[in-house]
């Protein structure tokens, strides 16, 4: 077992008296107070909170649930149930819906002689999990083990396992939830005292339940009345659009964990990257957040959850006071990318939030971390006026590691071997590639655009026109990137002065910021978004045109679509008058998504240009929530109708 720090949280929070609460909006520490609240809102209750299996559900006041594993004719065990695990032995699982709540989530599982179909539902202290057999060739076992869930966190409750029943006791003993294995063929298996499983037939139903007794059959009537409530309630909301919006939830719900280390409920990537970044994955699951990725995933998730996407996006930013910036990627026990940031999106995320459920504390909160990132671009990575990708030696020491160059360069860029950059070089004295570029300058004029937003709606007038006059300042050296023979703004080698001929779906970012012309935008639209050749087909848009050499290496970020550069190229094309190509841009990223999202339940991190597919390449994880943003794209789309 690892040694490791864990710093657990009592759940037991002192609060301010009610006297008090009505003069909080006045004093510094406000935000942090609303925080907390909200945490502790998230924090109640059963869910699938374990990040290493979706099929654990975990009351998580106590930190004690419920395990269920599979377990082979031959006795091989599997305990490690995700969505689209890549393991050459893993189970093979289609997520359907998932509450954010717990009220109702439903999986297929399929791993060696195992089919079966997983229903959960959870309410206050009440928990029922029915599993039922997917066709008559089942021959393996589930097991449930009911007790602690991460062994590296030291806490007061425990659990009674008997062959009839078993009980999870609260802290100090002074609550008790007692539950039941029901299923035929089932078999209690003593390892202790109080401990112990129950081995049960897949092939038979198989019910726990915890609180109130509940039959097979009245958890059936239970499961299918909570199925049609959830579902009735997104038609009725979503109405044409309900399965864009049944699949962003279900990404970005299962997605969803509780990491014990650091105490908070956060929706990483997916639950398989989690696993292979974190440090503590043996004994406590952990987690890894990226800075663009959970940004928008906290925008996703503002649609319909204003608390999941409060803590996201204040989990992220938060990181700000370790590193001077939001770093590439923050991980358990403050492993955190020191020497790199990414693409700078948070400003307009939070604004969006905030327009969304005018939380003023929440502005506050964000706002001088916002304002230290925006100005530590330009302190840290701005040459002629313009921005470049780079990494930065730690304590003002360079690593001596070869890696950190241009390597973590492109991961700072969040297009880790984009073709644009193949010829870029890495200037160690200065930190920077010798590039000028065109994406990263124009999120920072949009940055810039709604961070001063920000200021002035907290007040903060002269602060906003400072931050103003520095985005209008780097959307001036802007035009100085605009190729009138190529219709395009493309970056430039700040040594020679020459531009940079390649191009990506990031040329079209100066269209985010307004810096593009109407002419110009015409010529980058009707030249090359909608150039067969390069951009436009059936499947829309590749991070390599067409016609480059690159794109048929189909590998990440060469050749493949991927949703955070189709969203931000959608916002680009609503500052125009062009809406039959924004509608057919829509359209386009909306059949992606839902083409293998109706067929398995999978949402892709990108897809096959030329086929639309998404599992043709390893490096594609089959369900990572920013995938979704190819369905937001249309949400927005119709609510700018």
């Amino acid at each position: 077992m690892k040694t490791i720090r864990i710093v657990f949280v009592a759940t037991s929070i002192l609060l301010f008296c009610a006297c008090e609460n009505k003069e909080k909006s006045s004093s510094a520490d406000y935000p942090e107070w609303e925080y907390t609240q909200i945490k502790r809102q998230l924090q109640r209750g059963w869910n699938t909170w374990d990040t290493r299996s979706i099929m654990t559900e975990v009351y998580v006041e106590e930190k004690l649930g419920v395990r269920l594993s599979l377990v082979d004719s031959g006795g091989k065990e599997n305990d490690e149930i995700r969505v689209g695990y890549l393991d050459a032995d893993a189970a093979l699982v289609h997520p359907y819906d998932h509450s954010y709540d717990g009220t109702y989530a439903e999986a297929d599982v399929s791993w060696h002689d195992i089919n079966v179909k997983m229903r959960c539902s959870a309410e206050g202290k009440n928990l029922v999990m029915l599993l039922t057999p997917i066709g008559n060739d089942n021959k393996g076992s589930l097991k449930v083990r009911p007790g602690k869930i991460w062994e590296a966190v030291k806490i007061d409750g425990w659990q009674r396992v008997m062959p009839d029943s078993f009980a999870l006791v609260a802290m100090y003993g002074t609550e008790v939830m007692r539950g039941k294995v029901v299923g035929e063929n089932t078999r209690f298996v003593k390892k202790g005292d109080d401990d112990g499983y129950y081995l049960c037939s897949s092939a038979e139903p198989l019910l726990v339940y915890v609180g109130d007794a509940v039959t097979i059959d009245d958890a059936v009537a239970l499961l299918d009345s909570r199925k049609e409530s959830f579902q009735s309630a997104d038609r009725t909301k979503w109405g044409d659009n309900y399965e864009i919006h049944r699949a962003m939830q279900s990404v970005l719900a299962w997605d969803t964990v509780y990491d014990p280390t650091d105490d908070v409920i956060i929706t990483p990537v997916s639950r398989n990257w989690n696993m292979s970044h974190s440090e503590v994955s043996d004994v406590a699951g952990g987690y890894i957040l990226f800075d663009w990725d959970t940004y928008f995933a906290s925008e996703m998730l503002s649609t319909d959850n204003r608390e999941l996407a409060y803590c996201n996006a204040i989990e992220i930013t938060k990181s700000v006071d370790k590193c001077g910036f939001v770093p590439n990627f923050i991980s358990t026990i403050d492993h955190i990318s020191y020497d790199r940031s990414q693409p700078p999106v948070g400003s307009r995320v939070v604004w969006t939030i905030y327009e969304r459920w005018g939380d003023r504390w929440f502005l506050e909160m964000l706002y001088p971390r916002l304002l230290r990132w925006n100005t530590w671009w330009t302190e840290n990575r701005m040459v002629d006026g313009l921005l470049c990708w780079g990494t930065s030696p730690r304590n003002g020491e360079h690593f001596s590691d070869v890696k950190y160059g241009k390597k973590h360069a492109l991961y700072e860029s969040g297009l880790d071997n984009a073709h644009v950059y193949d010829n870029a070089e890495f200037l160690p004295e200065r930190n920077i590639m010798n590039y000028n570029d065109v994406g990263l300058s124009a999120l920072y004029v949009a940055d810039c655009q709604y961070l001063a937003r920000i200021a002035e709606e907290l007040g903060r007038s002269g602060e906003a026109r400072e931050i103003n006059n520095r985005g209008k300042k780097m959307a001036e050296a802007m035009q100085q990137l605009w190729s009138e023979d190529d219709g395009m703004f493309l970056c430039r080698n700040f040594q020679t002065g020459e531009r940079v001929r390649e191009m990506d779906p990031t040329c079209f970012y100066p269209l985010i910021c307004k810096v593009a012309t109407k002419e110009q935008a015409r010529q980058m639209i009707e030249r090359h978004l909608l150039n067969e050749d390069e951009f436009w087909g059936e499947w829309v848009i590749p991070c390599t045109p067409r016609n480059a050499p690159a794109f048929k290496d189909n590998y990440y970020w060469r050749g493949r679509i991927w949703g955070p550069t189709n969203f931000l190229v959608y916002l680009g094309l609503k500052n125009y008058d062009f809406p039959e190509v924004r509608e057919q841009f829509a359209a386009k990223s909306r059949n992606l998504l839902l083409k293998d999202w109706l067929k398995r339940g999978y949402v892709y991190e990108n897809w096959n240009a030329t086929t639309g597919q998404g599992d043709d390449v390893f490096s594609s994880d089959r369900f990572y929530h920013w995938g979704a943003l190819m369905g937001y794209i249309t949400l927005m789309e119709e609510q700018k109708k």
